[in-house]
Order: C-alpha cells, then sequence, then structure tokens
C-alpha cells in the first residue's frame, strides 16, 4: 500500500473516531437533559401534591334530581370548586359522585354548593379512587362505582320490616343487582318525577297502618334520614320504570313478565364488572352462598327470595 493511500486510510479511521465521540457526546448531553427534565417533573409534581393533596372521592345523596338538566346544574356547581377533578352524576341513583384534591376543598363545600344550587344533598360516604374507603369500607365496585358496607345494611324495600342481621349473600346480590339496574337506567334516562314519590310514600304510609310522626321516626331509624329513604323509593320506582319501558311493554302474561325480565337481568349481570374489595364480606358471601365471584355467584342467587327478586317479579 502507497504512503499516500495509508494517510488517506489514516485520516478516514480519525475521522470516524472522531464522529463517534461527537455522537456519543450528543447522546450523554441529552440524556443528562432528559433526566434532568424528568427529576425537575418528578418534583414538582412532588411538590404540587404537597400543596394539594391526593385525589380522593366523595358520594353525595341528591334528591329533586328529576330530569337531564338537573345533572348538568350538580354537575356544573359541583365542577367549579377548586380542585375538583372529576364529577359523575346519576339520576337514576339519586346520587353525585366527585373526585377532588383534598387540600383544595373539602366535601362539606361540595355539598354546599351542590345544595345552593336547589338540590338538597348528604355526604354518603369517603374513599379514595383505587377503591379504599376512608370513612366507611367500600367492600366492592361496580363497573367501577363504589358500594359501601353501610349500604349492604339497607333493605331494598322501604315499606318492609327491618332486619337486624339480612344474610350476607342475599344482601349482597341485592344491593350489587340494584346498582347494575341504576347504571342500566342512566343509559336510557329513565325519570322519575316528584309527584310519582310522594304517591309512593303516601301509599306506604297509608300501608303501614301508623301515624306519620311515627312512620318518619322509623324511616330515620332504618334509613339515617329522610333524604336516603326517598331515594330507594326513586330508585324503586326508577327501576321498574325501565322493565316497563325497555322490557315489558306490551307484555301482559305473568309469567312471560317474569321470564323476560330474568333473561334481560341476567344479560345486564352477565356483563357487569363486579370486584369484590372486603376479605371479610367475600368470607361471609362464601360462606353463605358457596361462591364469592360475582359471575358464578349470581346464577345463584338470582332465583333466590331476596329484596331484588321481590322488586323484579312483584
Amino acid at each position: 500500500m502507497s504512503t499516500e493511500r495509508q494517510m488517506k486510510k489514516i485520516n478516514m479511521d480519525t475521522l470516524e473516531q472522531a464522529e463517534h465521540k461527537i455522537s456519543a457526546n450528543k447522546v450523554r448531553k441529552a440524556g443528562i437533559v432528559i433526566a434532568a427534565l424528568l427529576l425537575a417533573a418528578v418534583g414538582g409534581y412532588g411538590a404540587f401534591r404537597m400543596l394539594t393533596g391526593d385525589v380522593i372521592a366523595s358520594r353525595f345523596t341528591v334528591n329533586q334530581m328529576y330530569c337531564p338538566a338537573c345533572t348538568v346544574t350538580v354537575k356544573e356547581a359541583a365542577s367549579k370548586l377548586p380542585g375538583v377533578v372529576d364529577t359523575e352524576v346519576s339520576l337514576a341513583s339519586q346520587d353525585v359522585t366527585v373526585k377532588f384534591r383534598e387540600k383544595q376543598t373539602k366535601p362539606e363545600h361540595i355539598q354546599q354548593a351542590i345544595v345552593r344550587a336547589g338540590y338538597p344533598a348528604r355526604l354518603d360516604g369517603l374513599f379514595k379512587p383505587q377503591g379504599a374507603g376512608i370513612d366507611d369500607v367500600v367492600v366492592a365496585t361496580v363497573n367501577g362505582k363504589p358500594i359501601f358496607k353501610r349500604d349492604l345494611k339497607l333493605s331494598l324495600d322501604p315499606a318492609g320490616k327491618e332486619q337486624k342481621e339480612p344474610d350476607a349473600a342475599s344482601s349482597f346480590f341485592s344491593v350489587v343487582g340494584k346498582e347494575i339496574l341504576l347504571q342500566a337506567a342512566d343509559a336510557q334516562t329513565v325519570v322519575i318525577q316528584p309527584q310519582e314519590i310522594e304517591a309512593e310514600i303516601q301509599e306506604i304510609l297509608k300501608k303501614s297502618g301508623i301515624s306519620k310522626d311515627e312512620f318518619m321516626a322509623q324511616v330515620k331509624s332504618r334509613f339515617g334520614s329522610e333524604e336516603k329513604f326517598r331515594q330507594i323509593v326513586g330508585q324503586r320506582l326508577g327501576i321498574r320504570k325501565l322493565l316497563e319501558d325497555t322490557v315489558l311493554e306490551g307484555v301482559t302474561d305473568p309469567e312471560e313478565k317474569t321470564r323476560k325480565t330474568m333473561e334481560w337481568t341476567g344479560k345486564l349481570f352477565r356483563e357487569a364488572d363486579v370486584r369484590i374489595l372486603d376479605s371479610a364480606v367475600k368470607e361471609k358471601i362464601r360462606a353463605s352462598a358457596g361462591q364469592d365471584d360475582w359471575k358464578t355467584f349470581w346464577p345463584r342467587m338470582i332465583a333466590s327470595q331476596t329484596d331484588l327478586k321481590a322488586l323484579l317479579t312483584p
């Protein structure tokens, strides 16, 4: 190889080595810049969390929502508060779930905002978005919506007798099944008017055979408040209207009504995402029904005599 060719090769090798060094330096510098930006972002987020707090959620019972416009009004009233990151309003359930940053607002501020908008509201539970309860145990979620331990203690039948120790499996089935049906009612925009709820309450009072004062005392003892009682009455009416409008229209034969109701309800139950979070409730359900997974639990329960079965097939 000539001296000239050797020199050219040496020069080319030197240039390639230099280019590699430059590229390596660029990558190293870019990595340092990216790392610095990530550290700044993490530090900034940490500082942001220190100032604003973690995201938690509250559920409120909200009465007197009787049309889609009501849900918009309630949602806007809650969403305008500082720190509120999400608001879900259920017309069928007559409740509102609000996620907010705990250091920027408080549940009582959210409640006051809803009340100022013209809707009686009561705090019904605090929880973390991942499902952990704060002031009460979250026993399960239904398509992401929480079921509190206190929910299992409330009968779906506002006219029924108080049960001191309801069966774990039947109460769980009834409460979860009711929530699935209420979500379906929301999807169909089922609306119950105030006069319908009032008429139903008057009928329950009439059948009770006691004075109004005695009746309301029993209501507060069983349900905790008149608002909760009215919510449950409205929920029952909403589920019945959902069935009549969606499943039973034109059907008069009682047996056919039952068959179509169970068939349609079963489809909803199969598609629902139900997750039992509380191990104690899970154990009680397993001991009572032999199953603790919703997919195998509900088919065994749907024929049982429960509050939900009485509501679906009166």
